[in-house]
């Protein structure tokens, strides 16, 4: 599978029937051989979908009902949820699950998308990102800890919590040596706007190249550049504040690699 490029398509209902493409980003069992899974879909953002038998091996449902599959699924309305008649693998992102560090970043992108996608909520764009970002994650080994970054920033933008970052957010300079982000402005300041001892992170040009970068290049294009382990450094600060700001919630799974190292 490439990358996602295209648009979703339009939902297909057929005899009572509704035909969507999603990602799953949870599961829970239920009853003996059954699930819940919430899947991330464009038209709809978080659906819930009962799937009967499918924990059993050779039920035609389970590939379909793991974590972080994408798939096409057609499915009926039910009084609380929908119900699942069947569904055809387009990526299982297999990878991931077989990688307990790759599974732990790509755990906590999941938990930010459970807390911040409602259902109901048009998201082809949301679900784009992911995607895309999972693809990455899943089939090189590039930077985990910038592919996360860079997914937490797009995705606040995508929110509407975008960072003024073209210039400073106060004199609306363009170029300074010395470029703060402020948590306060949510944005960058220079040298002469910066305010002494305020709730700013001191940057290095790569790391503000970075964040025009991340905000405003084509979605396609996201990955394709490389970066300084203290520019990431960099980026991560950045990004765990402006969570915490502006969604008032930290997000401490990554916390767990320490204990693998």
């Amino acid at each position: 599978m490439c990358q996602f490029t295209g648009h979703m398509g339009d939902v297909a209902v057929i005899m009572g029937y509704v035909n969507y493409k999603g990602l799953v980003i949870r599961e829970v069992n239920t009853g003996e051989a059954d699930k819940i899974i919430t899947v991330l879909t464009a038209e709809e953002g978080k659906i819930s979908i009962a799937a009967k038998n499918a924990r059993r091996a050779k039920n035609s449902l389970s590939s379909g009902t793991q974590l972080f599959c994408f798939s096409d699924y057609m499915l009926f309305k039910g009084k609380e949820l929908y119900n699942m008649s069947s569904c055809e693998v387009i990526e299982s992102n297999y990878e991931i699950r077989n990688d307990i560090v790759k599974l732990t970043y790509c755990s906590h992108i999941l938990d930010l998308i459970m807390d911040n996608v409602q259902e109901g909520d048009s998201c082809e764009s949301v679900l784009q990102l992911l995607l895309n970002t999972l693809y990455i994650i899943a089939k090189t080994d590039r930077s985990l800890e910038l592919i996360t970054r860079v997914f937490e920033l797009r995705l606040m933008s995508l929110l509407g919590y975008e960072p003024h970052v073209t210039s400073c957010i106060k004199c609306y300079k363009t170029e300074d040596e010395n470029m703060y982000f402020d948590l306060d402005s949510s944005g960058l300041v220079c040298s002469e706007c910066v305010i002494p001892k305020g709730r700013v992170i001191r940057l290095l040009p790569g790391t503000v190249k970075a964040l025009k970068y991340i905000m405003y290049i084509n979605p396609q294009k996201l990955y394709n550049f490389s970066l300084s382990e203290d520019s990431i450094k960099e980026l991560s600060v950045i990004s765990k504040k402006y969570i915490k700001e502006h969604i008032g919630k930290e997000y401490n799974k990554l916390d767990y690699l320490k204990c693998l190292e």
